[in-house]
């Protein structure tokens, strides 16, 4: 490079300098009669603005993000694994006309009495999937902490450990069929599982009659749930699957597991 081009880019860059320095020194820069600020202004601006997308961005749960949501319908056949509590009595038997109907093979697994808790503190839906080797998952839990106190410390880390434990298989959970106000499990079951993966049981168009303990609905109340919920997993889920409504009011699953409270 010839001298009086190294001797501009010099002046240039001490002129760059000073800019810069007088820029952050308002002190010196007004004894000088030179307006600050603008400068400063916009590198500050540009890394609050960078670290406001840094924040946002973490606070975006891993659990939430979606894996593969394409809305288009798998139409083969699949092995269905279906985890939960008492709910699963009326549930189960509708689910296992579905699969029937739809070519599928369903597992289900009661756990009496169970809780996010309970589910959360094991390692038992994994081993299940291991044995089964479920294409999907549904689950129904929550009916049994509706009124659990300070739910998101209670239970928070549980039902992440839960939809942890699913990997990266397509599932559904099924919220509870509320008979009163909850304190807040079904907004925290909504807000950790992914964008279409979470049914909302008690929304005001949905009615159920209970049986004798005014909790779960009967049988037939709650085979008219799990159509509700066919429905909306072939036509609002994430992951959709075949579902069509079944001729027979239930049937027999290829395997059903009871476990006795836990202790």
């Amino acid at each position: 490079m010839k001298r009086p081009y190294l001797g501009l880019w010099a002046l240039l860059t001490v002129a760059f300098i000073a800019f810069t320095a007088l820029s952050f020194n308002s002190d010196v820069a007004e004894k000088l009669g030179l307006k600050t600020g603008s400068f400063e202004q916009t590198l500050t601006a540009q890394s609050v603005k960078n670290k406001k997308k840094a924040t946002a961005k973490s606070k975006i749960s891993p659990l939430k993000e979606n894996k593969r949501k394409t809305g288009v319908m798998d139409t083969t056949n699949k092995t269905i694994l279906f985890i939960g509590d008492s709910m699963l009595e009326g549930l189960g038997p509708r689910l296992a006309a579905y699969a029937k109907e739809n070519g599928h093979k369903l597992y289900y697994v009661i756990w009496y009495s169970s809780t996010s808790e309970v589910w959360g503190c094991t390692t038992k839906l994994k081993e299940y999937i291991k044995q089964f080797k479920p294409d999907y998952v549904f689950i129904c839990l929550g009916s049994n902490e509706l009124f659990v106190r300070n739910i998101q410390e209670q239970r928070q880390k549980y039902v992440d450990n839960i939809i942890s434990q699913i990997g990266n298989l397509p599932y559904v959970w099924i919220g509870p069929p509320n008979w009163k106000d909850d304190t807040g499990i079904n907004e925290m079951i909504k807000n950790t599982a992914e964008d279409g993966c979470y049914y909302n049981s008690y929304t005001p168009d949905q009615h159920y009659d209970r049986s004798r303990d005014g909790a779960h609905p009967t049988r037939a109340s709650a085979a008219a749930w799990m159509d509700r919920v066919a429905k909306w997993v072939m036509t609002k889920s994430a992951y959709p699957i075949k579902l069509n409504k079944p001729k027979a009011t239930k049937a027999k699953a290829d395997k059903v597991i009871i476990l006795q409270p836990a202790k």
